[in-house]
């Protein structure tokens, strides 16, 4: 029985799937009816056997599905990376083309100095739409203007270059460790181009920055006061702190109100005065103490920086300022 049992259940994987001739069906049939405990055994088989293929059917069904998210998959992937790469090559492009810088042509840049209070700036301004300009200094009083491209979409609060130095005097130079430095009369300062190099005498720069300008007429507020003696005072005096004015005389009856940056304290005590002595109302005494009959068409001229104002000699002895005023 033992033995017929074990040959029988060696027999039950080709039963179960049909292999079996008809001879050992009927065999293990007759076995089957005989022993409950290799019926059992085939039921058990046949569930195992069942258990073990369903997954096989499904992942049969489900292959194609896997197939298509693979291939979505990859396509997803491909275009991701392209992308991507694209980015990179845009960015990298980018980076290449606006963070490239040259050496600018001359036509390109407009050269302007803005001198005064010992100061001398040179100013480099771009002549050309979406570019800025770089300064850079090198040895021996030279400076090499840099041109380069603005950055699309990117904040450039100016575009562009400056140059300065501060001069004590006539012959001093401030350097840039705050030491003064002194310069001779041959020294330049050397500004490089692509196309030229350009030279400007150091000691010119420091006549400039050192001559005190011409005051604008909105920065000086001018009064007038007349004494019991004939003598007529204008005052001049600074609307700005830390500036105080001089009169300086340009010929006959012709002066100019020059500023300057020295002024300490209020407005007020930096002013400057200018009198004419009457001795009457036709007649002006001199500062060497001769006098000087006056026309119906003599007038003091005040220079500024932006006009000229004219005030007749008969306003002043009537102690009036109606004046006339005429642009520079």
């Amino acid at each position: 029985m033992k033995m017929k049992c074990e040959i029988i259940r060696d027999l039950f994987p080709s039963y179960i799937d049909g292999l079996t001739s008809r001879e050992s069906n009927e065999l293990i049939e007759e076995h089957l009816e005989e022993c409950g405990a290799c019926r059992e055994y085939l039921d058990e088989m046949k569930e195992d056997i069942a258990g073990e293929n369903q997954p096989v059917k499904n992942k049969e069904a489900v292959k194609p599905f896997r197939k298509l998210r693979q291939k979505t998959r990859k396509k997803i992937f491909l275009t991701a990376g392209g992308a991507v790469l694209v980015c990179a090559l845009l960015f990298g492009g980018g980076l290449l083309y606006y963070g490239r810088s040259w050496t600018a042509n001359s036509e390109d840049v407009k050269m302007t100095i803005d001198a005064q209070g010992g100061i001398a700036t040179l100013r480099f301004a771009p002549e050309k739409k979406n570019c800025k300009l770089y300064a850079e200094a090198g040895e021996d009083n030279t400076i090499t203007i840099v041109e380069s491209k603005q950055v699309p979409f990117a904040k450039t609060y100016n575009p562009n270059a400056y140059w300065s130095c501060t001069f004590i005097d006539e012959d001093t130079v401030m350097g840039l460790d705050g030491q003064n430095m002194d310069f001779s009369e041959d020294q330049v300062l050397t500004i490089k181009y692509e196309d030229r190099t350009e030279s400007i005498p150091i000691g010119e720069l420091a006549s400039q920055a050192l001559e005190n300008p011409v005051a604008q007429s909105k920065d000086v507020k001018m009064t007038l006061e007349k004494d019991d003696t004939g003598t007529v005072t204008l005052g001049f005096f600074p609307e700005l702190m830390g500036v105080s004015l001089k009169v300086e005389a340009a010929g006959e009856n012709h002066i100019l109100i020059r500023q300057y940056y020295n002024g300490e304290g209020e407005p007020a005590e930096n002013g400057t005065f200018y009198t004419v002595d009457f001795i009457d109302e036709n007649t002006i005494q001199l500062s060497d103490g001769t006098e000087r009959e006056l026309s119906q068409e003599d007038v003091l001229t005040i220079e500024y920086e932006d006009k000229i104002e004219e005030i007749s000699f008969s306003d002043l002895w009537e102690g009036s300022l109606p004046g006339n005023a005429q642009d520079d």
